[in-house]
């Protein structure tokens, strides 16, 4: 008898603690949103594909390149500062050797709690952007103050 109390009292434990909630995978966009930015031309604000991009971002340590690639694209998602830096450096070129082009993203930023498996992220509130160096990148155009997801563009660098 004192075998079967053991018993079921260990398999009540075992069975209370191995509960997982829902939330145990961190998935649909949960977590830190990234910066969208499109591409428009300048003089006549349509839409424009780049045959080749070359992206630099300096978060805090000197410049990293994030995008090297020389296929078509009209739109890209760059990863913003985690820290506390109330702005991130975006170095812009159409190619490895010209990147020229300097766009300076201004924010706020704001944590939030996501869940057990996600923890925080971070939501970027009233964001602008502020060309430093033009050419190849002539204009930026604001879409979005706030970058809270990815589903919406947030920004378009003219060309």
């Amino acid at each position: 008898m004192k075998f079967l109390k053991i018993f079921l009292l260990s398999v009540f434990l075992f069975t209370l603690f191995s509960c997982g909630s829902d939330d145990d995978i961190c998935i649909s966009g949960e977590a830190t949103p990234r910066l969208k930015l499109k591409f428009k031309t300048k003089a006549t604000g349509k839409a424009k594909t780049l045959d080749s991009l070359f992206v630099n971002v300096d978060y805090g340590n000197g410049q990293i390149p994030v995008i090297a690639t020389k296929t078509r694209t009209d739109s890209v998602f760059i990863p913003l500062r985690v820290d506390d830096a109330p702005f991130t450096k975006i170095y812009v070129g159409l190619s490895r050797s010209a990147i020229t082009s300097e766009v300076k993203i201004n924010y706020t930023t704001k944590s939030e709690y996501v869940s057990p498996a996600c923890g925080i992220k971070k939501v970027y509130e009233n964001a602008s952007a502020v060309l430093e160096v033009p050419n190849p990148v002539v204009d930026t155009e604001q879409n979005q103050t706030q970058i809270s997801d990815e589903s919406k563009t947030h920004f378009f660098l003219l060309f």
